[in-house]
């Protein structure tokens, strides 16, 4: 018995979501075709630009089974290195705020690509709806300071009396 055929499908294709909620909660950049990308092809094809975040599979691009699972057991070692130190050190350059001084406009908490910045609750302190840093999430980058209307967040070691002091000398 013979079986005609008009369409012979050898793979079926792979469509990111449009609006991935797993990208917008880990805020993991994604490229062209809406699959996470990795922080650097060759020197980190696991790392994603957000430390801790992992990629492999299906989550990174369409590929064969080895190859996810090649890309798995890397990713899962890269995770355990960071996981099994006693200690992690923290760069001391990280944004800081003074709630006096902010319009709680929320600038900052849009442009942060870590999501370092966010709201103090109401009931929280007397500086209620103020944004804060968390020191732990901030990689010291400055685009917060660098778009903060009311000048309320600095960069430590990057204040203007440290920048004129060293230009001057």
């Amino acid at each position: 018995m013979m079986v005609r055929s008009q369409l012979l499908v050898l793979a079926t294709a792979m469509v990111a979501p449009k609006e991935n909620p797993l990208a917008q909660m880990f805020k993991v950049t994604c490229n062209d075709d809406g699959f996470f990308m990795e922080a650097h092809v060759k020197l980190r094809p696991v790392d994603c630009a957000i430390d801790g975040v992992y990629i492999c599979g299906l989550a990174h691009a369409p590929k064969p089974l080895d190859e996810s699972i090649t890309q798995a057991q890397a990713a899962a070692t890269r995770a355990v290195t960071l996981l099994a130190k006693q200690t992690i050190r923290m760069p001391g350059t990280v944004a800081q705020t003074n709630p006096a001084d902010c319009s709680t406009c929320g600038v900052c908490v849009a442009v942060c690509p870590y999501t370092a910045p966010s709201f103090i609750a109401a009931d929280a302190r007397m500086h209620a709806g103020k944004a804060q840093i968390n020191p732990v999430l901030c990689k010291g980058c400055g685009l917060c300071v660098a778009s903060c209307r009311s000048g309320a967040i600095h960069l430590k070691g990057f204040d203007d009396d440290q920048i004129f002091a060293q230009i001057f000398a």
